[in-house]
């Protein structure tokens, strides 16, 4: 490597800077919260700068390295064949980031990859050139998630600019949905979120002084609307799969009956202890809100659709296109006045009844079980 006079930290010279901090550098190593250190100074220069200056650290980067011939042959790409992950890693590299051996592979990779790029514009085209292999079916899965994860956090830096501020115009789902990201991929977004939900909470809760001076430039209530917008992202990341699951359904020719599509669904007839009737099972296919009783376990079960699907149905012996966030189940200790009133009131009146009993809410599994009541549905 050449010897170098140190990098002084570049100046945008935006009066956004006020907002989202000058270049950052890295006399400390990070070694908890690095995700987010990372993270943010991707942000950062995807904030001020573009494809034409992630060229520039990457050929300064080579010079730096003393790969002469490699940096000529970046130099004279078009800006548009460029990575800005590419840059910006070269960029964090020269202001004193240790990349760990994962980091650096990555980008010897990339830099591979422009290479390549370049070598292939240069070579003579033949009459009939070779069929180009096809990609790898996996690849283009984690390059479309990697595309999903890279404009959430765009989005995410876009709201900490803005001052943290939550509002309906931040919609992850619509992200995901307008780039097709495959729902079994949709884990690597959900871990990642809920990596970053982790990290605010302790910086909240004081439990981490690297994280607390990390998310100093954040107030008590700009935090705790960054673990809303964290936990905006992992239920988005739920209900994207559900409505998957909704649309993965071939269209029918002909329609098939609610009884028989519900026909699979475990559940009672009857619970005669407290003189309860089910309704079939056909009574929660199409359905938008429901409420169900598990007479083993004494638990009262509100279930309702997912905003975006609008309606839950039975697949088999489970439910499909419910809300993650908002299908909740309570303990009750005189079930057989709780029941009786649920079933007697209307929508508003079931949810306060709900709301108002003294238990903790924890998630339904969504699967029949011999021990189920169906009370009433719409």
């Amino acid at each position: 490597m050449k010897a170098t006079a140190a990098l002084k930290p570049l100046n945008p010279r935006n009066a956004d800077t006020k907002y989202v901090g000058l270049e950052p550098t890295w006399r400390v190593q990070p070694t908890e919260g690095r995700i987010s250190a990372l993270s943010h100074a991707f942000g950062w220069y995807n904030y001020f700068y573009g494809k034409k200056e992630a060229k520039d650290f990457v050929v300064a980067y080579l010079d730096m390295h003393e790969q002469t011939k490699t940096a000529r042959q970046i130099r004279t790409l078009p800006d548009s064949q460029m990575r800005l992950t590419t840059g910006w890693l070269c960029r964090m590299s020269m202001m004193g980031l240790q990349l760990s051996d994962h980091e650096q592979i990555q980008l010897d990779n990339l830099i591979a990859e422009l290479v390549a790029i370049k070598q292939e514009a240069q070579a003579e085209t033949q009459d009939q050139p070779d069929e180009p292999a096809k990609p790898n079916i996996q690849d283009r899965l984690r390059e479309k998630v990697s595309e999903c994860s890279a404009e959430l956090e765009a989005m995410f830096d876009e709201f900490v600019t803005a001052g943290a501020k939550m509002s309906a115009d931040y919609k992850p789902i619509v992200l995901m949905r307008g780039m097709n990201v495959a729902p079994q991929m949709i884990s690597v977004i959900s871990h990642h979120w809920k990596a970053r939900l982790s990290e605010f909470e302790q910086a909240i809760d004081g439990r981490d002084s690297q994280l607390v001076e990390a998310y100093s430039f954040l107030t008590k209530i700009q935090l705790r609307n960054c673990v809303k917008f964290c936990e905006a992202v992992i239920n988005d990341c739920g209900a994207y799969v559900q409505i998957k699951k909704v649309e993965r359904k071939p269209r029918k020719v002909k329609a098939v009956p609610p009884e028989k599509r519900a026909a699979k669904f475990k559940h009672m007839a009857e619970f005669p202890e407290l003189k309860l009737k089910s309704l079939p099972a056909a009574s929660l296919v199409d359905k938008a809100e429901a409420w169900l009783y598990d007479t083993k376990k004494r638990k009262l079960i509100h279930l309702v659709a997912d905003s975006h699907t609008q309606a839950f149905t039975v697949k088999n012996n489970s439910i499909i296109g419910y809300s993650t966030a908002e299908t909740q189940q309570k303990t009750l200790r005189k079930p057989a006045d709780v029941v009786k009133a649920v079933q007697a009131a209307g929508k508003p009146a079931a949810r306060k009844l709900f709301k108002d009993v003294k238990a903790t809410e924890t998630a339904w599994n969504a699967r029949g079980t011999e021990n189920l009541i169906i009370l009433k549905s719409w």
